[in-house]
């Protein structure tokens, strides 16, 4: 296996004394890369460094990490690691695990790049994972980015196993007397891309032998032409931030207006893994309309003065603890404990005491409503808020205070009729402010 011309191709060697940082989860196309990387950096005059990132998913997790530790003392390289439970990160950002699994782990790899120096964050991807990618793209919808698959080289980050085979890999690990782990939900068919690999490749193979190798060869091809797309599009695009004028996206060639939008929710940073055809095929359509609001995955569209905004969605829910103050997004919260017979501040809002330990805040749901003092019945939090003038890119960031699941009390809108303190009891005042760095930022 010589990965010399790939690499060289793609620019992918650091400098004379420079250092590679080798993301290592243990299985078999990472060990083969962190030991070819070993190898190749005494003849090149470069160094190398370990990076593994524990995900706390499933129970064999640090039998992986021990073993990529092992391996490295083994090797001579230096080991570094990092994890958080994914699954919990995940629920609290609103994005599915996998996203946030990869999120994190490059989040991880970049700060540890960062603090070693690393010209180059080296990562497994070889050839059956690029075919992989293209056919679970076309799947799902995409344009010639999703076609152009998994890039050789982005930024510091290089993949030079990208066009190497499984076979290859294979091939290298038996010479070398290498072994490695196995990461067992790799088998288990409740993933789509294990479904694909296991069920459907064999069959697609037995049409043409070389699926793999075709597919990543198109992709090449197609990312090539990708880029110089993108090249075009980026030129409507203002210098900076996430909003852009409809009628200018709208004068934009049709060809590059899927592109355009998708360069600027580059720009929240709030991944666009789950973002596909269909989601900017909406943002588009509402940009055709001229107002409204779409909702993306970790993102929202908002259409409002003939300027189309793009904004991140505030998506963290959590639990308050009385007599705690607490941030939630832009917002620091204070719960207080008082007598029904204090004095009320205008800007809190206050609750039952009876209700003090079932109190929590998160987002407020579509189906949510609330029956305010002098109304005639309950009316949805998304029209009291609308009627209220908040903008449509602010509304999803309001918290709501709820009993249980119930909402009870929003912010800028009161306390619903059965959750007001009652005369004989205590009552939990909250009181909601915008943190100053969050308003400096609006300034």
């Amino acid at each position: 296996m010589d990965l010399t011309a790939w690499m060289e191709q793609w620019n992918m060697f650091p400098d004379a004394g420079g250092t590679v940082l080798c993301a290592v989860s243990g299985g078999r196309d990472s060990v083969c890369l962190l030991h070819y990387l070993c190898s190749l950096a005494r003849r090149c005059g470069f160094s190398v460094a370990a990076g593994h990132y524990n995900h706390h998913m499933r129970p064999t997790a640090q039998r992986d990490e021990d073993y990529v530790r092992s391996l490295c003392e083994q090797l001579d390289v230096p080991f570094y690691t990092d994890g958080c439970d994914v699954v919990a990160a995940a629920r609290e950002a609103g994005l599915g695990v996998e996203e946030m699994g990869r999120r994190l782990r490059y989040e991880f790899l970049e700060r540890l790049a960062d603090r070693l120096g690393a010209q180059r964050v080296a990562t497994a991807h070889h050839q059956a994972d690029q075919a992989e990618t293209v056919l679970l793209n076309l799947l799902r919808g995409t344009g010639p980015e999703g076609l152009g698959g998994i890039p050789p080289v982005r930024g510091r980050l290089i993949r030079p196993l990208l066009n190497t085979s499984r076979e290859e890999i294979e091939a290298y690990l038996a010479e070398h007397g290498l072994g490695h782990v196995e990461d067992e939900t790799n088998e288990s068919l409740n993933f789509a891309r294990n479904r694909l690999r296991h069920n459907v490749m064999p069959e697609l193979e037995k049409i043409h032998p070389a699926l793999r190798r075709s597919i990543a060869r198109t992709a090449q091809i197609v990312s090539r032409e990708n880029r110089y797309l993108d090249e075009l599009a980026a030129g409507y695009l203002p210098g900076a931030g996430a909003e852009i004028s409809c009628a200018v996206l709208q004068s934009a060639p049709e060809v590059l207006r899927p592109r355009m939008v998708r360069l600027l929710l580059e720009r929240l940073g709030t991944g666009k893994k789950d973002i596909s055809a269909v989601h900017l095929e909406a943002v588009l359509a509402l940009n055709e309309k001229g107002r409204g609001m779409v909702s993306l995955p970790g993102a929202e569209a908002v259409c409002r003065s003939g300027v189309l905004i793009l904004c991140a969605a505030e998506r963290a829910a959590q639990e308050l603890a009385l007599a705690e103050e607490t941030v939630y997004g832009a917002w620091q919260v204070c719960l207080r404990r008082l007598p029904a017979t204090a004095q009320r501040r205008a800007d809190a809002l206050y609750v039952a005491e009876r209700y003090a330990e079932m109190l929590r805040l998160g987002p407020w749901q579509s189906g949510d409503g609330l029956e305010l003092p002098g109304s005639r019945g309950k009316r949805s939090i998304k029209r009291l808020l609308t009627e209220r003038g908040v903008a449509p890119e602010v509304r999803r960031s309001v918290p709501c205070v709820r009993v249980d699941a119930t909402a009870a009390a929003v912010p800028g809108l009161g306390t619903d009729v059965h959750y007001l303190p009652e005369e004989n009891g205590g009552m939990i005042e909250i009181v909601f402010q915008k943190n100053e760095r969050t308003q400096e930022e609006q300034r």
